[in-house]
Protein backbone atom coordinates (compact mmCIF):
# COMPACT_ATOMS: atom_id res chain seq x y z
CA UNK A 1 0.00 0.00 0.00
CA UNK A 2 2.61 2.47 0.57
CA UNK A 3 4.72 1.57 -2.33
CA UNK A 4 1.18 2.65 -4.10
CA UNK A 5 0.94 6.13 -2.50
CA UNK A 6 4.57 6.77 -2.96
CA UNK A 7 4.24 5.70 -6.89
CA UNK A 8 1.27 8.10 -7.17
CA UNK A 9 2.98 10.79 -5.12
CA UNK A 10 6.01 10.74 -7.57
CA UNK A 11 4.31 10.30 -10.76
CA UNK A 12 2.29 13.25 -9.76
CA UNK A 13 4.99 15.46 -8.81
CA UNK A 14 7.39 14.51 -12.08
CA UNK A 15 4.30 15.21 -14.07
CA UNK A 16 3.74 18.59 -12.25
CA UNK A 17 0.27 17.43 -11.47
CA UNK A 18 -1.42 18.10 -7.92
CA UNK A 19 -2.31 15.65 -5.20
CA UNK A 20 -5.71 16.65 -2.89
CA UNK A 21 -5.63 15.58 0.01
CA UNK A 22 -9.43 15.73 1.79
CA UNK A 23 -10.33 14.22 5.21
CA UNK A 24 -12.93 12.59 5.99
CA UNK A 25 -16.52 14.41 6.13
CA UNK A 26 -16.67 13.64 10.33
CA UNK A 27 -13.83 15.11 10.72
CA UNK A 28 -15.28 18.88 9.78
CA UNK A 29 -18.27 18.54 12.07
CA UNK A 30 -22.02 19.44 11.33
CA UNK A 31 -23.27 22.85 10.40
CA UNK A 32 -26.69 23.49 11.70
CA UNK A 33 -28.84 26.82 10.47
CA UNK A 34 -28.49 29.79 13.01
CA UNK A 35 -32.00 30.50 12.01
CA UNK A 36 -34.52 30.38 15.21
CA UNK A 37 -37.53 28.65 14.83
CA UNK A 38 -40.63 29.94 16.33
CA UNK A 39 -43.68 27.34 17.21
CA UNK A 40 -47.17 28.90 18.09
CA UNK A 41 -48.86 27.48 21.04
CA UNK A 42 -51.77 27.88 23.69
CA UNK A 43 -54.06 28.92 21.08
CA UNK A 44 -57.36 30.97 22.09
CA UNK A 45 -59.94 33.71 20.12
CA UNK A 46 -60.75 36.52 22.80
CA UNK A 47 -62.68 39.65 22.43
CA UNK A 48 -61.14 42.47 23.93
CA UNK A 49 -62.79 45.67 24.47
CA UNK A 50 -61.71 48.50 22.40
CA UNK A 51 -62.19 52.55 22.84
CA UNK A 52 -65.50 52.84 21.04
CA UNK A 53 -68.43 52.89 23.71
CA UNK A 54 -71.64 54.53 25.04
CA UNK A 55 -71.59 56.30 28.03
CA UNK A 56 -72.66 54.35 31.46
CA UNK A 57 -76.48 54.16 32.12
CA UNK A 58 -78.64 52.67 34.75
CA UNK A 59 -79.97 49.27 34.58
CA UNK A 60 -83.84 49.18 32.85
CA UNK A 61 -82.37 51.99 30.39
CA UNK A 62 -81.93 51.72 26.28
CA UNK A 63 -78.61 52.57 25.04
CA UNK A 64 -78.69 53.43 21.85
CA UNK A 65 -74.96 54.79 19.99
CA UNK A 66 -74.70 56.09 16.59
CA UNK A 67 -70.96 57.88 16.20
CA UNK A 68 -68.61 58.00 13.84
CA UNK A 69 -65.22 56.78 15.17
CA UNK A 70 -62.26 55.41 14.87
CA UNK A 71 -62.29 52.01 16.45
CA UNK A 72 -58.40 50.79 17.79
CA UNK A 73 -56.98 47.90 19.40
CA UNK A 74 -53.08 47.59 20.10
CA UNK A 75 -51.79 43.79 21.08
CA UNK A 76 -50.79 42.97 24.47
CA UNK A 77 -47.82 40.76 26.19
CA UNK A 78 -45.31 41.70 23.22
CA UNK A 79 -42.85 44.19 25.12
CA UNK A 80 -40.83 41.21 25.47
CA UNK A 81 -40.70 40.35 22.29
CA UNK A 82 -39.07 43.57 20.71
CA UNK A 83 -37.68 43.48 17.22
CA UNK A 84 -38.88 39.68 16.55
CA UNK A 85 -42.31 40.53 16.87
CA UNK A 86 -43.12 40.83 13.60
CA UNK A 87 -42.14 37.50 12.56
CA UNK A 88 -43.60 35.69 15.08
CA UNK A 89 -47.33 38.07 13.58
CA UNK A 90 -46.33 36.26 10.85
CA UNK A 91 -46.09 33.22 12.17
CA UNK A 92 -48.95 33.33 14.39
CA UNK A 93 -50.86 34.58 11.36
CA UNK A 94 -49.82 31.58 9.54
CA UNK A 95 -51.13 29.07 12.53
CA UNK A 96 -54.62 30.93 13.15
CA UNK A 97 -55.34 30.75 9.01
CA UNK A 98 -55.99 34.81 10.11
CA UNK A 99 -53.97 38.22 9.77
CA UNK A 100 -52.67 39.57 13.35
CA UNK A 101 -50.63 42.14 13.97
CA UNK A 102 -49.34 44.69 16.54
CA UNK A 103 -52.49 46.91 16.06
CA UNK A 104 -56.26 47.52 14.40
CA UNK A 105 -57.72 50.18 13.67
CA UNK A 106 -61.07 51.19 11.62
CA UNK A 107 -63.09 54.23 11.15
CA UNK A 108 -66.73 53.87 11.03
CA UNK A 109 -70.03 54.74 11.96
CA UNK A 110 -71.22 52.89 14.69
CA UNK A 111 -74.91 52.04 15.31
CA UNK A 112 -76.05 49.78 18.07
CA UNK A 113 -78.71 49.66 20.79
CA UNK A 114 -79.26 47.30 23.93
CA UNK A 115 -80.71 47.78 27.51
CA UNK A 116 -78.51 47.73 30.57
CA UNK A 117 -80.20 44.90 32.66
CA UNK A 118 -80.03 44.02 36.39
CA UNK A 119 -77.22 42.62 37.60
CA UNK A 120 -76.09 41.80 41.41
CA UNK A 121 -73.17 43.65 42.42
CA UNK A 122 -73.34 45.66 39.39
CA UNK A 123 -74.64 49.46 39.33
CA UNK A 124 -74.63 50.48 35.41
CA UNK A 125 -73.40 49.71 32.37
CA UNK A 126 -72.40 50.54 29.08
CA UNK A 127 -72.65 49.80 25.25
CA UNK A 128 -69.15 48.51 24.25
CA UNK A 129 -67.30 46.90 21.06
CA UNK A 130 -65.05 43.91 21.51
CA UNK A 131 -62.72 42.96 18.83
CA UNK A 132 -61.58 39.88 17.61
CA UNK A 133 -58.06 39.18 18.88
CA UNK A 134 -55.82 36.10 19.15
CA UNK A 135 -54.19 34.72 22.06
CA UNK A 136 -51.25 32.41 22.04
CA UNK A 137 -47.57 31.90 23.41
CA UNK A 138 -44.64 31.29 21.25
CA UNK A 139 -41.33 29.57 21.98
CA UNK A 140 -38.01 29.95 19.90
CA UNK A 141 -35.23 27.35 19.63
CA UNK A 142 -32.38 27.18 17.90
CA UNK A 143 -30.50 24.49 16.06
CA UNK A 144 -27.33 22.81 17.72
CA UNK A 145 -24.52 20.74 16.70
CA UNK A 146 -23.88 17.18 18.89
CA UNK A 147 -21.63 15.13 18.92
CA UNK A 148 -23.28 12.84 16.35
CA UNK A 149 -23.15 14.71 13.65
CA UNK A 150 -26.77 15.91 13.94
CA UNK A 151 -28.27 19.37 15.39
CA UNK A 152 -31.24 18.89 17.77
CA UNK A 153 -33.81 21.94 18.03
CA UNK A 154 -32.87 23.74 21.84
CA UNK A 155 -35.11 26.05 23.57
CA UNK A 156 -34.54 29.32 23.94
CA UNK A 157 -37.16 30.39 25.75
CA UNK A 158 -41.42 30.94 26.00
CA UNK A 159 -43.60 34.06 26.24
CA UNK A 160 -46.53 33.38 27.12
CA UNK A 161 -49.84 35.44 27.27
CA UNK A 162 -49.34 37.36 23.45
CA UNK A 163 -52.98 38.70 22.52
CA UNK A 164 -52.79 40.20 18.82
CA UNK A 165 -56.11 41.62 17.22
CA UNK A 166 -57.07 40.47 13.85
CA UNK A 167 -56.41 42.39 11.10
CA UNK A 168 -60.27 41.67 9.48
CA UNK A 169 -62.89 44.36 10.92
CA UNK A 170 -64.85 41.56 13.31
CA UNK A 171 -65.99 43.02 16.01
CA UNK A 172 -68.81 41.88 18.42
CA UNK A 173 -71.45 44.73 20.51
CA UNK A 174 -72.23 43.89 24.13
CA UNK A 175 -73.03 45.51 27.40
CA UNK A 176 -69.96 46.33 29.54
CA UNK A 177 -71.07 46.10 33.45
CA UNK A 178 -69.44 47.59 36.73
Amino acid sequence: MKRAIGAVLSTALLTGGVVAVSAAPAAAGIVCSDEPIYTIGDKKTVWKPTNVHSDWAKPGVTISYAKNKTGSWTATGTATIGAEAGVIFAKASTSFSVSVGKTWSKSDTWTYSATVKKKAGKTKGRLMMYHEAKGFSVTKYRLQATGSQTCKKVKVWKKSGIVAPVKRNNNLWGIQYS
